[in-house]
């Protein structure tokens, strides 16, 4: 068995595996942790990013709020800080992460009443590790419960996931899991009563077996002794409505106590891969979604309203009210300078569909997601072998080394002619041979200035941020399970790291080019190494296709879900090999018409291109969209990244591959 069906394997037999063993493999590492790390991404990514786009007030905001959600919560999980049901901890996470942004500079971007909600009570996210409130009493008793206990409960009572998804995550067969759910309820009704403790008055004290035996019962003559009590006592009257919730209406309890923010209407929306589009509070279609988020100090009125008094005594019983105040946001469409034909089944809005089990029948082979273990089986900072490690480079070219713009405009038409909006399917690429190269080297490289972005990776602060080198602030965030660490001017990349600039860097609809240095140590997957997001997919990648055995500037002919689908791709046919750096420079020159990929300086190959679209999303450096999902992470090292709102010359695409 080679390695590419080895790795394919391991992604099967992880697909079949419980969250618990998957997280077990992840803290292992070896072989499999990348492979189970990517499936639990599958599983449960899409959920954080559908809760973080109701808590933020624009999508870069939302996407930001989601990624660092994901990464905390991995990170208390690999830790052994957090254990249990995989969901609930990725879901608090997002609570967690803003309510640290409702602290500092970010609270503009939350939402107005998610950031006045933090003031009245949700910084005691910011403390422990379990999900929801530490003061809720159902909270703690959830947190007490075996954690395939906790899946069980979360996805058949919260998510309202069906029994053979939630019998995977959980390790059981779907004939199994209604017998665990009512095994886990009974669990989490003792778990409540122990988690009561001591009456805190003498009073309470007395009450406390016929409050108990009441909450159970419903029995009349019970109740006449104990009504009394309960009409004067809001903790005892809480303990009873909680109580008869484990039994009766348990998903609420736990979407409350866990997601003390949005949580009943999380659990009422259920989630929708797609729902990230939709849910943008204050910008929803007609009908029932606010034109405009309402001010901090109103949120009472619309926003987190106060639990009721039944709610066990805690301070966590909060929710958006309404159910589905955010209605559904039509897609954002490419800004095509000419009309085309418009994606089948793209409407108005975006098709809603439950996608949990459908991520994991549609997965695509990436590199993986991988952890601390995943790191060295993959080789951080290279292999061991001559040549593989991190290269000693020449000082790197920064937009201080060039003050000035060369204007090399691509070969002009003498008219503009309008371009058509659609291709036939027969047309063939058109093609231009590689530039032959010049016999005597030039004495000296042209400039090449006004870099949108300039990434030289020589460090990272204490945020975790790579400057931008080019003066446009354009800094890049490293993410990862662990984030990359710049080594000798040099980024390593495991696979699931990778940097993210926030919103667009370069308009795809226009010309534009990017360039690299890039050190691959697998050559058996394909991976991504410049992109930048769309609605659902990449809008271009710089990547190498192990398929093929080819590097690829690869831009899809329209703004659709599959980075794989029709596209005008640009490629090299230089044998590429593990360990050994390569300069690489891709173009969309917009007055010619073509897509252009030089590699080490030199022109690979000129395609066509006749339509484009504009994406909204980050610019990217690791990896690729695809389905709305991550993929083709980067298992190798990056340097000296560039982006051009123009189109680069050949002397110019030169002279990045030479000062690189």
């Amino acid at each position: 068995m080679n390695r590419r069906e080895s790795t394919r394997g391991n992604r099967m037999d992880c697909v079949n595996l419980s969250d618990a063993e998957l997280l077990r493999l992840v803290r292992a590492g070896g072989e499999r942790s990348a492979s189970a790390l990517q499936e639990l991404e599958q599983r449960h990514f899409p959920a954080v990013r559908t809760f973080a786009a109701v808590s933020a007030v624009h999508m870069q905001a939302a996407a930001e709020l989601a990624y660092q959600a994901w990464q905390g919560a991995l990170r208390q999980q690999l830790d052994g800080g957090a254990d249990g049901a995989v969901r609930a901890c990725v879901l608090s996470s997002v609570l967690r992460t803003a309510s640290a942004w409702a602290q500092g500079h970010q609270r503009s971007v939350l939402h107005p009443q998610l950031a006045a909600w933090v003031d009245a009570t949700g910084a005691m996210m910011l403390n422990g590790t379990t999900p929801g409130d530490p003061y809720s009493l159902a909270a703690r008793a959830f947190a007490a419960l075996p954690p395939h206990s906790q899946t069980v409960l979360w996805h058949r009572t919260v998510e309202g996931d069906d029994s053979a998804f939630t019998g995977r995550l959980a390790g059981a067969g779907p004939g199994e899991v209604p017998m665990l759910l009512s095994r886990a309820t009974e669990e989490l009704y003792n778990s409540y009563v122990h988690a009561l403790g001591d009456a805190p008055h003498e009073e309470c004290g007395r009450y406390h077996r016929l409050v108990l035996a009441y909450a159970d019962t419903r029995a009349a003559n019970i109740a006449t002794e104990v009504a009394p009590h309960l009409q004067r006592c809001a903790r005892c009257s809480g303990i009873v409505t909680d109580l008869g919730s484990v039994r009766h209406d348990c998903g609420a309890l736990l979407a409350r106590a866990l997601l003390p923010w949005g949580g009943l209407e999380h659990a009422t929306r259920g989630t929708h891969g797609d729902a990230i589009y939709s849910l943008m509070p204050g910008v929803g279609g007609t009908g029932t979604a606010p034109t405009a988020a309402p001010p901090a100090d109103d949120w009472t009125s619309e926003g987190p309203a106060p639990a009721p008094a039944g709610d066990g005594g805690t301070r966590s019983g909060t929710q958006p009210a309404g159910r589905g105040r955010h209605a559904a946001l039509a897609p954002a469409q490419g800004r095509r300078r000419h009309a085309a034909p418009a994606a089948e089944g793209r409407g108005h809005a975006r098709p809603s569909a439950r996608r949990r089990v459908d991520l994991v029948v549609r997965c695509t082979a990436l590199a993986g997601v991988c952890t601390v273990g995943a790191v060295f089986a993959f080789g951080l900072v290279g292999n061991d072998g001559a040549g593989s490690g991190p290269q000693v480079k020449e000082p790197a070219l920064s937009a201080k080394e060039a003050p000035a713009a060369i204007d090399t405009p691509s070969p002009a038409r003498a008219t503009a002619k309008a371009k058509s909006t659609s291709r036939p399917s027969t047309k063939p690429p058109r093609t231009s041979a590689p530039a032959p190269r010049p016999s005597d080297p030039r004495p000296s490289a042209p400039s090449v200035g006004s870099a949108s972005v300039a990434w030289l990776f020589e460090k990272a602060d204490g945020r975790n941020v790579t400057s931008d080198s080019s003066g446009n602030g354009k800094d890049g965030s490293l993410f990862g399970a662990s984030r990359p660490i710049p080594v000798n001017g040099v980024l390593p990349l495991d696979g699931s790291q990778f940097v993210a600039a926030p919103g667009p860097v370069v308009d795809t609809s226009s010309s534009f080019s990017v360039s690299v240095q890039v050190r691959l140590d697998r050559t058996d997957l394909s991976q991504t190494v410049v992109s930048q997001d769309s609605s659902e997919a990449s809008a271009f990648m710089l990547r190498y296709d192990a398929d093929e055995a080819q590097w690829e500037m690869r831009i899809p002919r329209q703004d659709s879900g599959d980075a794989e689908g029709a596209a005008d791709v640009a490629v090299s046919r230089t044998p590429v090999r593990p360990g050994v750096p390569t300069h690489l420079t891709g173009v969309y020159d917009d007055a010619a018409d073509q897509v252009r990929l030089y590699v080490d300086g030199r022109l690979a190959q000129t395609v066509e291109r006749t339509d484009d679209f504009a994406s909204s999303e980050r610019f990217i450096v690791g990896r690729g969209l695809s389905g709305n999902e991550f993929f083709q992470g980067l298992v190798g090292a990056v340097d000296d990244v560039q982006a051009f709102g123009r189109a680069v010359s050949s002397a110019e695409a030169k002279a990045l591959a030479q000062k690189s």
